[in-house]
């Protein structure tokens, strides 16, 4: 299978703008799709990190959004149906899988990670996304697929999980490449490399 990571600009993506706006970062995946217009109509979710004042702000914000339907937040769990240009229908093709949450980053930033058995499939949206977000491909390989982290958006994490993702995500552990190691961000978290690494 090929595996394509991908970094754009949020400047000017409905999430990532507000990312950058409100200094909150957020993981997660778009669910499913469907096509109405001239416009395509895509269920997200994921989970949301920051101060709460900030986190608050984001969603309000979100809700006032003519590109929102709807959405809905529990804790830091986030669902919503977005409204988006045809231009981004290619993201959503269900020829290609997302195999990690999608990083939303309070820098400026999303990173992307996606496979398919079709190379062209790939290469088109890393061509889409060079034309319209800044991208940038991080990376291109053929390679088995050996796991897809579909399971760590649920909202049934414990508040141990949630703040050792949170430490994660803001130290840049899923940034390409990578900021920080494990074993400090047990350190930060103030417990063993070991719980940290259960945790996470």
């Amino acid at each position: 299978m090929w595996i394509a990571k991908i970094k754009i600009s949020g400047e000017n993506t409905l999430l990532g703008s507000r990312a950058i706006k409100y200094k909150i970062s957020g993981t997660g995946y778009p669910l499913s799709y469907y096509k109405k217009g001239n416009h395509i109509f895509a269920f997200i979710a994921g989970l949301i990190f920051g101060e709460e004042k900030n986190k608050k702000a984001f969603i309000s914000d979100l809700k006032k959004s003519k590109d929102v339907i709807k959405v809905e937040v529990k804790k830091d769990f986030l669902v919503a149906l977005i409204k988006q240009p045809l231009i981004a229908e290619s993201i959503y093709d269900p020829r290609i899988i997302h195999i990690k949450p999608a990083f939303i980053s309070s820098e400026g930033y999303e990173i992307y990670e996606l496979a398919s058995w079709d190379r062209k499939l790939l290469i088109k949206e890393i061509e889409i996304e060079e034309k319209y977000h800044k991208g940038q491909l991080l990376k291109l390989e053929e390679k088995e697929l050996t796991n897809i982290s579909v399971f760590t958006i649920l909202p049934e994490l414990t508040d141990k999980q949630k703040k050792a993702l949170q430490i994660a995500v803001e130290n840049g552990y899923y940034e390409y490449p990578k900021k920080i190691e494990l074993k400090k961000l047990a350190k930060l978290m103030g417990i063993s490399y070991s719980n940290y690494k259960a945790h996470l």
